[in-house]
């Protein structure tokens, strides 16, 4: 007990001693340094704050445009559902396919150049649908008829008469619907044409620049001066070859 006391003791007196250093270490530290300290610690303080709101401001905007997003495409969802009801889904596709013809010719090379003049098909556009809603709305409306009890002899043929006016409607938005699509496949006809032009210009072009440079060269030749004998390496060696063939039958007895 008395063992245990005493090193109790001298823990506290070193714990006491560690203490009075520290403070003593602290105090011999300049104003200058703790203002410094101070500033510094201020510094990142603030700039851990700053990032820290930047964070949490860019993950706000982040969820904000995500739910901006999905709230779009929900809402265009919507809209294509309420389209669908409106015009029936074989006629939206047909829609589709005119718009999508719309855009190719638009964005051709000759809608660009003006070889098509005005491309604004949006009354054509506003055509085709006007016509498939019109044709939805009587199909919707004899089938309501044509659902009620006792059907009488006017109840079948106004139904008849509803029957061909939604066919023809139908009919008429469809020509619309093949005759852009048409237009969309003149015009990449044209813009075929027009590429295969550039083509050919280049062609030409580069043919004329190395006709003249053939032609360049063949002068150079013929206006070189020409010599009868040109003393070559080749010429010498085949003659010292030949000498030493001649010699070695010279000196050679004979059999």
């Amino acid at each position: 007990m008395t063992i245990m006391a005493a090193k109790g003791g001298n823990s506290g007196c070193l714990t006491a001693i560690g203490v009075v250093f520290l403070i003593g270490l602290l105090a011999s530290i300049p104003g200058e340094v703790w203002i410094g300290i101070l500033v510094a610690a201020s510094a990142g303080v603030l700039i851990w704050g700053l990032s820290r709101l930047n964070r949490q401001r860019q993950a706000k905007r982040l969820a904000d445009e995500q739910a901006a997003e999905a709230k779009r495409k929900w809402e265009a969802h919507q809209q294509r559902q309420a389209f669908v009801n409106e015009l029936g889904i074989e006629n939206v596709r047909r829609l589709d396919a005119a718009v999508a013809a719309v855009h190719r010719v638009s964005g051709s090379e000759a809608a660009r150049e003006g070889w098509l003049g005005d491309t604004d098909f949006s009354a054509d556009i506003t055509g085709i649908t006007d016509r498939y809603r019109r044709a939805r709305a009587l199909r919707a409306t004899a089938i309501r008829l044509s659902g009620l009890d006792a059907p009488n002899q006017d109840d079948r043929r106004i139904l008849a008469e509803a029957q061909a006016a939604a066919e023809a409607l139908e009919e008429a938005a469809n020509r619309n619907v093949a005759l852009i699509e048409q237009c969309a496949v003149e015009a990449a006809s044209i813009d075929e044409s027009l590429r295969k032009e550039r083509e050919d210009a280049r062609t030409a072009e580069e043919r004329a620049t190395l006709h003249g440079q053939l032609n360049a060269m063949l002068y150079g030749i013929e206006a070189a001066p020409q010599t009868d004998h040109v003393d070559s390496a080749a010429d010498r060696v085949i003659a010292r070859v030949r000498g030493y063939q001649e010699i070695k039958r010279q000196i050679q007895p004979l059999p």
